[in-house]
């Protein structure tokens, strides 16, 4: 029966209890504290450049004080680090999985694979969803999700955010690729957790500001 329902063609998914249930949980999660460490791989002119860096999320901390570069390449950052770390993630959003209650707010494809888990798939964005530097992108941007059923209760395991195709952007810079895997496991009391992401990019720009950059990101909660 697996291999029948997965030969099936996607149909869009209207009235959908299990995603109904998990945008509930992800409306009603809150922002929780983490430890974070990022390998990134950049590609220059002279070369692959690899960097490592540790930052931490403190939801408790004053306004201004929540987030902390902890290091760089095992290193003490430096004063113009720490500022670009801080102009970095005030432009974007906290990563978690309170996040997909935004993301995943439009009407997805829904089909099951063989293992029986069900994979749903947005071709769209809903707009401001997924904030970046810079204009909204999030209409140009997809999304696939991966859910299984653990006993009774569904349980996601990843979610991709991808460029389905290359996009300009500001008729200056153009998007070539795109792609972050968001992984999520069960935390204590059911809720769910951001555990690690994954990510490809490839954006072109004139005077050497484009960017060809991979990145491994492993999350600790506080």
């Amino acid at each position: 029966m697996a291999l029948l329902a997965a030969a099936l063609p996607a149909l869009p998914a209207r009235a959908d209890a299990i995603l109904d249930l998990l945008r509930a949980e992800a409306a009603r999660a809150d922002v929780k504290g983490f430890e974070r460490t990022t390998r990134e791989e950049k590609q220059t002119a002279k070369g692959p450049v690899v960097e490592v860096r540790v930052d931490r999320f403190d939801p408790r901390a004053p306004d201004g004080r929540q987030w902390k570069l902890v290091s760089v390449n095992g290193r003490e950052p430096t004063l113009r680090e720490q500022s670009e770390h801080r102009k970095l993630v005030s432009s974007l959003p906290v990563p978690g999985f309170y996040r997909l209650s935004a993301i995943l707010a439009g009407t997805p494809e829904r089909r099951v694979d063989a293992q029986g888990r069900i994979l749903y798939r947005w071709n769209s964005l809903p707009p401001k969803s997924m904030p970046t530097p810079g204009p909204d992108i999030s209409e140009r941007m997809a999304a696939e999700a991966v859910v299984e059923k653990v006993g009774n209760r569904p349980v996601v395991r990843s979610v991709r955010l991808f460029a389905p195709k290359p996009f300009p952007v500001m008729s200056v810079a153009k998007v070539n690729a795109f792609d972050l895997q968001n992984f999520y496991a069960e935390a204590e009391g059911g809720t769910h957790v951001l555990v690690s992401q994954s990510g490809a990019t490839d954006i072109s720009a004139p005077f050497g500001q484009g960017v060809r950059q991979t990145s491994q990101t492993k999350f600790r909660p506080l």
